[in-house]
């Protein structure tokens, strides 16, 4: 018995292991999907190849600081709004039900993608065990005990326990993973908006109003046309 239940935790420990190794090659992805600088739509500006989009907000803030994108016309910075602006309501769903970061990756969210990952794979692996702790208890340990009347059987409900918890750990962290995409789309989309003088309606930020302003003084009535930027 005691070689038997000796095997039993080295298959567990086995199954831990092959779990971790597979959440380490799913980071390792992530990371090196992450070092590609050329994801995003090609700009020409200042005399060099610029990719805008594509990133993160991190490195969609640096591209908007170290150039200027309010110098194009109006209607080719609402077109590379409508092409860099990230969505929210389907990778909020996928990171619902698919999981694994991949509705954030989508908007290229490196943070919500390795929580999702790491608590998937802790989910998945946390589950794993209780049920593979129950089918050996099932097929082998209440083998030994069927007929005896004080049979006590601890390793079920050690089974039942873990994939209790870990059943609660999924739909847990599969409902933060729904919720990230929102408030980190909102900012994208807004950072995109400014660095490229887009207003949240579609209008241009930049653009000039003319305003009639009356100006009184003391020989005559008259107006004063003046110019006013308007930035939204």
């Amino acid at each position: 018995m005691k070689r038997f239940l000796m095997c039993c935790l080295v298959l567990l420990c086995l199954l831990v292991s092959l779990s971790a190794q597979s959440l380490l090659v799913s980071l390792v992805g992530t990371g090196l999907d992450a070092l590609n600088t050329q994801d995003g739509i090609p700009v020409e500006i200042d005399g060099e190849r610029v990719y805008l989009g594509g990133s993160t907000l991190g490195s969609l803030k640096r591209t908007l600081r170290n150039h200027d994108f309010q110098q194009f016309s109006f209607d080719y910075r609402l077109e590379l709004y409508e092409q860099a602006k990230v969505g929210i309501a389907w990778p909020a769903f996928k990171n619902l039900l698919v999981g694994f970061g991949s509705g954030s990756k989508l908007q290229g969210d490196l943070g919500g993608q390795l929580f999702g990952q790491i608590a998937d794979w802790t989910a998945a692996t946390t589950i794993g065990v209780g049920l593979g702790t129950y089918l050996i208890d099932l097929f082998f340990i209440q083998l030994f005990g069927a007929g005896s009347s004080t049979f006590d059987d601890p390793l079920k409900d050690f089974a039942v326990g873990t994939m209790a918890v870990g059943a609660v750990l999924l739909v847990t962290e599969r409902l933060i993973q729904a919720v990230l995409p929102l408030p980190y789309g909102t900012r994208y989309n807004k950072t995109l908006r400014s660095g490229l003088g887009v207003t949240k309606d579609g209008g241009d930020a930049l653009a000039v109003s003319l305003a009639v302003v009356p100006v009184i003084n003391a020989s005559e009535l008259g107006v004063q046309i003046a110019a006013v930027m308007r930035v939204n």
